[in-house]
């Protein structure tokens, strides 16, 4: 039998098997107890001219802290249609795991606007439900995540602090550096889709988001619905850890203390160096003890093409501990590029000959140094 998913983009059909005398329909992947949980149906969260909104809110069981970590399922689905099995299913599960479920309408074409009013009620009225208005993360899947993450990548997204993407992907020019992602692959996924969802997470890293990337290798596209195996259960234990993590006061704290160092080897990776020269620099002039930093600072001039400011710089990390290598080729590089050949050497020289990389005799930043005789005795005839 065929059975219609409402995933965000119109409605996908899936095939069942069937077998005799009855159709097979699918298992919900959801191993969780749901025993006392609160289940609050069809709270009015806001109003658009004769419009209402509602949500379906599910709270842990009785016995834990007043406050959880909560979890809103974005869905282009209203009324009836917002209690989906899957979403009813997650809901229950991050109850559960001391997460609040939140199930709200969010109506075709209006996905945005409807998601701002119930942010703006939970930060408002979320503690009375439960939640912790610092710890809110959102999920999506499929085509939900084309809509939703641009929204959440969004700088003045600040209230949301983590969201979890699953089989699905969005076009993002710039990640947030203060957003948990976890993207979730379904191995089993059609190709196009899976490339998009690798270019996604590719593009996170090369920007040093804090992203996880999680592969169910033997997962279809909705696992939850399709999978209901010990693999499903394991990449849905590890989402809801990842929330309460992520959301903890202590992990936010570690994050958000790194985040200019954070940007600046993003900006480098990204070849911002511009950016990641301006960062370096506020970095080390706050801490200007730290080796680490001033040896980042130098390569990021380096890369700048400040080329006698970066051969100045590092020239303050002799005997400062760092590997002899991992300062020796950039002010190696920095100094030649500047025209103090003999500095150039030096560092060389400074680098133990079982550390010192062999390619570096047809580095063009050597070239006006490559046929001193010193040069030529450390790599030998070109």
């Amino acid at each position: 039998m065929y059975m219609p998913l409402r995933f965000g983009v119109g409605v996908i059909f899936l095939a069942f098997a069937a077998t005799p005398g009855a159709a097979q329909r699918p298992t919900l992947a959801f191993a969780r107890p749901s025993a006392g949980i609160v289940v609050a149906r069809n709270l009015q969260y806001g109003s658009d001219g004769g419009a209402s909104l509602h949500m379906d809110v599910y709270r842990p069981p009785g016995g834990v802290p007043a406050q959880q970590p909560g979890l809103i399922f974005f869905n282009r689905a209203s009324g009836r249609d917002r209690g989906q099995a899957l979403y009813e299913g997650w809901a229950r599960a991050a109850a559960s795991g001391h997460v609040v479920g939140i199930v709200p309408d969010l109506r075709e074409s209006h996905e945005a606007e409807d998601f701002q009013r119930l942010l703006g009620y939970l930060t408002m009225h979320g503690v009375g439900l439960g939640l912790d208005t610092t710890a809110i993360t959102v999920y999506a899947a499929s085509g939900n995540v084309a809509t939703a993450l641009p929204i959440l990548e969004n700088p003045r997204a600040g209230v949301i602090k983590a969201a979890v993407v699953y089989y699905g992907a969005a076009a993002i020019d710039s990640f947030r550096l203060d957003l948990p992602l976890l993207v979730v692959r379904a191995g089993l996924d059609r190709p196009e889709m899976n490339r998009d969802l690798a270019s996604l997470a590719a593009a996170a890293i090369a920007q040093n988001a804090p992203v996880t990337l999680v592969n169910h290798p033997t997962g279809y596209h909705g696992f939850e619905l399709f999978n209901d195996d010990d693999a499903t259960r394991a990449v849905i234990e590890q989402t809801l850890a990842f929330v309460r993590q992520v959301t903890s006061r202590r992990y936010r704290a570690a994050l958000d203390r790194r985040l200019v160092e954070a940007a600046a080897a993003g900006a480098m990776q990204t070849g911002d160096y511009t950016k990641a020269v301006r960062h370096y620099r506020k970095l080390v002039e706050e801490q200007p003890d730290d080796a680490r930093l001033r040896l980042s600072f130098g390569e990021a001039l380096l890369a700048d093409g400040q080329f006698a400011a970066s051969c100045a710089d590092l020239e303050t990390l002799k005997n400062r501990g760092l590997g002899a290598r991992d300062v020796g080729v950039p002010a190696a590089r920095a100094c030649a590029l500047a025209g103090n050949a003999d500095a150039a050497m030096a560092w060389l020289k400074s680098i133990p000959s079982r550390f010192l990389p062999a390619d570096l005799v047809s580095d063009p930043a050597f070239a006006a140094i490559r046929d001193r005789p010193d040069f030529r005795t450390l790599f030998g005839p070109p």
